[in-house]
């Protein structure tokens, strides 16, 4: 019975010295961060605008507001901590939705200034990322108009964006590996201003952690359908007539059905390599003014125009990523993979652009809907 009590009272000594949630954070006390901006500013330092929300009550309820704050230091938590003195409460990117790098700064590194994310357990690194024209602190406070959260209209326009197979499904916590593999480069969603309005242009292509160029719309959906990530829907307008005066007749607008590609690399003498890449597109019209599109001989016709046209893209992507060594397809961890021996002797940095890459569309529609 003695001992059962000495036991019971270590236990409760034991419970009343124990801290509880020691690294805990009232949200009282806490500013949300839901969008942050990275950008140069003219002296070289960083620059850090960030949309904190602000949780106001209204007599229908509660409304949520947003406050814009900008700050430049050194580093990236340098920065924070100047943002944490300008506000009412403790600076936390708990839940930040979107990260923005300006174009001028992604140029030259993101990794260094996303370091501090990486190292703090309580980071969202479930957050989108992408890369702005311009700078970051403009097109975050030209969205400053109308009620609707910034953090939260940005995630849904990239939402959009990779429904349509416009740009490829990034976060923090996706890129992180890319940035460290010198064998697979990877691409974000890249934002233009147009009228004033923050819209998606297409993909910023990376090297390592450095952007070294872009895609518009167009080209970056054949892009990533040549990387198999067809997402939800794909919707392309092809001129297929090549007749110079502006004519309706001359477009076709199609829906990607079906993606299936075969990616192989080999190497030949003195470790050339070589990367055949063919694609199978199967699609459906949604908009061809000429008609006649149940004419198999007309079909057979269109089905040979959209391959041409597809395949001269294609190569022209590939050029372009090859020229900006952009490795998107993963080439270099395949040869890494199945040719062990030739990657030891390849600089990867300079191999890469002399790689020999064919690739190759061929398209059928195999719907054109309901009309004869």
């Amino acid at each position: 019975m003695r001992t059962k009590l000495i036991s019971i009272t270590v236990s409760l000594l034991a419970a009343m010295l124990l801290s509880g949630c020691w690294d805990q954070q009232m949200l009282k006390d806490t500013r949300i961060v839901d969008i942050a901006g990275f950008d140069l500013n003219p002296q070289g330092k960083l620059q850090i605008t960030s949309s904190i929300l602000d949780i106001g009550g209204t007599q229908s309820g509660k409304k949520d507001l947003d406050e814009i704050h900008s700050a430049t230091g050194n580093t990236t938590k340098h920065t924070q901590d100047i943002l944490d003195r300008k506000v009412s409460g403790i600076y936390s990117a708990s839940k930040l939705q979107v990260v923005l790098f300006g174009e001028a700064l992604a140029k030259q590194g993101i990794y260094s200034y996303l370091d501090v994310y990486y190292r703090d357990p309580r980071s969202a690194l479930n957050a989108m990322f992408a890369v702005t024209e311009g700078t970051t602190h403009d097109i975050i406070l030209s969205k400053k108009k109308g009620n609707k959260l910034i953090g939260e209209h940005f995630n849904k326009l990239i939402h959009s964006a990779e429904r349509r197979t416009i740009v490829p499904k990034v976060s923090l916590q996706l890129i992180c590996p890319h940035m460290l593999d010198q064998g697979n480069d990877f691409a974000a969603p890249y934002f233009s201003k147009y009228d004033s309005n923050p819209s998606i242009y297409g993909i910023a292509l990376f090297s390592g952690d450095r952007m070294t160029g872009k895609l518009k719309s167009e080209e970056s959906m054949l892009y990533l359908l040549m990387a198999d990530k067809l997402s939800k829907t794909a919707s392309l307008t092809l001129k297929i007539n090549k007749e110079e005066k502006q004519d309706p007749e001359n477009y076709i607008a199609i829906d990607v059905q079906n993606v299936k590609r075969n990616l192989k690399v080999t190497v030949k003498d003195n470790n050339n390599i070589r990367v055949d890449l063919d694609l199978k597109i199967k699609a459906t019209v949604n908009e061809y003014a000429e008609d006649h599109v149940d004419d198999k001989h007309t079909l057979n016709q269109l089905d040979r125009k959209l391959s041409e046209e597809f395949t001269t893209r294609a190569k022209t992507i590939a050029q372009y990523m090859l020229q900006i060594n952009h490795d998107g397809f993963g080439i270099g961890r395949r040869v890494m993979a199945y040719y062990p021996a030739t990657w030891k002797k390849l600089n990867w940095a300079e191999d890469y652009r002399k790689v020999e890459f064919d690739p190759k569309v061929s398209v059928e529609i195999v719907s054109h809907g309901i009309m004869n």
